[in-house]
């Protein structure tokens, strides 16, 4: 495995750091004093604080979208696409814990508004998501009035179900792999048309 370059590895200590102290906790000079070189070294590559944060929170969201657009691109039907999105989406916050954290951790009045002419590449996700479900709706298989309030409901209950996962707090009677499952199904099943044949 090649090493990390030195910007790399600035961004893995920060997001250790970030998800361990929280945004307020962290400055640049300790970030420093973790990678080993100076304040200086740190300014070279990040500007500020809050330009590195916004780096973390882009390049996790990139990933993530990077995953569902690949999930998705030898799917033929569109309940594949929606079967296949939903499970990469779950995998990818399982797998890489530290940067689905990023992603949801910081609050929008902790720092500077996030760039606009940036926003909308962190939305690909979503609007795959939403892409998919107007799809469905026009193919006859999904049974949704307004497919942004679907896709925002559908995110929002993807997330709960990681964020039990991540925080520990899934009953130890049950199965961690059977829950993913399980809730990865229901959620598919309660967009679909009840007639749909998987």
């Amino acid at each position: 495995m090649p090493e990390l370059s030195l910007r790399d590895k600035i961004l893995d200590i920060s997001r250790g750091l970030l998800l361990n102290n929280g945004y307020y906790s962290i400055s640049m000079r300790k970030i420093a004093s973790q990678v080993g070189v100076s304040a200086t070294s740190i300014y070279l590559h990040f500007e500020s604080k809050e330009h590195l944060v916004h780096t973390l929170i882009e390049e996790a969201i990139e990933e993530l979208s990077t995953a569902l657009e690949q999930s998705t691109e030898n799917k033929t039907s569109t309940i594949e696409k929606f079967h296949a999105l939903i499970e990469a989406y779950m995998d990818f916050g399982i797998t890489n814990p530290e940067k689905y954290e990023v992603i949801y951790m910081v609050k929008s009045d902790a720092m500077g508004r996030y760039p606009k002419e940036k926003f909308r590449k962190v939305r690909k996700g979503f609007t795959l998501l939403e892409s998919i479900i107007r799809e469905g709706v026009n193919d006859g298989v999904m049974d949704v009035e307004n497919p942004m309030m679907a896709a925002y409901i559908i995110w929002a209950q993807m997330h709960g179900v990681i964020s039990v996962i991540l925080n520990q707090r899934l009953d130890s009677r049950i199965e961690k792999a059977r829950f993913i499952e399980e809730s990865a199904e229901q959620i598919i099943q309660g967009f679909l048309v009840r007639t749909t044949i998987i």
